[in-house]
């Protein structure tokens, strides 16, 4: 019997880069999906039907170790770990409604999707607890997609890629490595545009994230009880004269600003609807953190958002690992002006809102 699974893309609203630190973020499921179609095959290797790549079919063998980071073979590797039996053949179509290598996360809205659909046409004698619980389900999509292949970043794209909605996931002090929050005020009118410049994720991660690594480290050498979790501005300003060199002293300035901006949001999201200009505030100075100290904005896109908000929007921030890929910003009271903007310039864009995660569809 055909089946359908699908799982969102996603936007990092706050906490952009934190991830890898240990520290919390805040992101958004979008309504625009990753959709795989499964329909049964006599027994051998699975045939993936990839229409919208230039490789457009390959062949899967969960039997023979992969060739370079497959994420499907790596969460069909955890699924069977955790004691599922899987189809012995089988036909999968992707299509993908996500901008690729935009950084709304088009990798792990495909993971997700695979995971849930193999938890449909896999048999477990608990099947029904791993359909149930969705933050298991997306710790076995991290494990699959990055624990495997040692992957750069954070947990916070499987996270929200799975469980949907607008999530506030932190670093949990019990059994699990992180904890979720779901929260109950998804702002509206987000408009996300793709740049058109393709990025290199794991590049940019990795590099930004041994940087960031590094001069956490010797903060933490060089100034006395420093831990980037706790320490306040105003104790790093009063010790962080320690740090010789002048860029690893902003550098850990900044990772603290966007630390407490994403707590501050955190606070507002909590207790209601946050208004435009507040919200698009907050972009503003979390973007300045990340194109400024982080390096991962470009200039067209810093280029784009002051126009954008010459035009009308509040504000907003580069989105997702950065190096090019997609941005966003607040609508603001007259989004036509925004979208005649980005008409003029070819731009592809794509009013967001909060989406639900992995589900299956038929």
């Amino acid at each position: 019997m055909q089946v359908i699974s699908s799982a969102p893309g996603r936007i990092c609203l706050f906490g952009e880069h934190q991830d890898y630190l240990g520290l919390p973020v805040i992101a958004m499921a979008v309504d625009l999906r990753f959709y795989i179609q499964y329909n049964p095959a006599p027994a051998g290797p699975y045939r993936i039907r990839t229409p919208d790549l230039a490789e457009k079919e390959r062949s899967l063998d969960l039997h023979v170790d992969p060739v370079g980071d497959d994420y499907c073979w790596g969460i069909a590797r955890v699924l069977m770990d955790e004691g599922f039996t899987l189809p012995s053949g089988g036909e999968f179509t992707f299509e993908s409604k996500i901008p690729v290598r935009a950084g709304c996360s088009s990798s792990s809205a495909m993971s997700a999707a695979w995971l849930r659909l193999l938890l449909e046409i896999g048999e477990h004698p608990e099947k029904e607890k791993y359909i149930n619980d969705p933050v298991l389900c997306a710790q076995l999509v991290y494990r699959g997609e990055k624990e495997l292949f040692q992957g750069a970043g954070g947990m916070m794209d499987q996270y929200t890629c799975y469980i949907g909605g607008l999530l506030h996931v932190y670093p949990d002090s019990g059994d699990l490595p992180y904890g979720v929050e779901e929260l109950p005020y998804p702002p509206g009118e987000i408009l996300l545009v793709d740049s058109g410049d393709p990025k290199d994720t794991q590049g940019v991660l990795s590099r930004a994230g041994d940087t960031a690594r590094k001069y956490v480290k010797d903060a933490v050498d060089s100034i006395p009880n420093f831990s980037l979790e706790s320490s306040t501005l105003t104790y790093f300003d009063l010790f962080g004269g320690r740090l010789k060199d002048d860029r690893a002293r902003m550098h850990v300035r900044n990772q603290i600003r966007n630390r407490d901006l994403c707590q501050d949001a955190l606070r507002l999201l909590r207790h209601g609807p946050v208004e435009p200009g507040v919200l698009g505030a907050l972009f503003r100075e979390e973007h300045e953190i990340l194109a400024g100290t982080v390096g991962i904005s470009t200039l067209k896109i810093d280029a784009h958002l002051g126009a954008l908000r010459g035009e009308g929007s509040p504000g907003g921030k580069i989105n997702g690992s950065g190096g090019g890929g997609t941005f966003f910003c607040v609508q603001g009271s007259d989004p036509n002006r925004l979208e005649a903007y980005l008409q003029k310039r070819d731009l592809r864009y794509f009013p967001v809102h909060s989406e639900p995660g992995a589900r299956i569809e038929s």
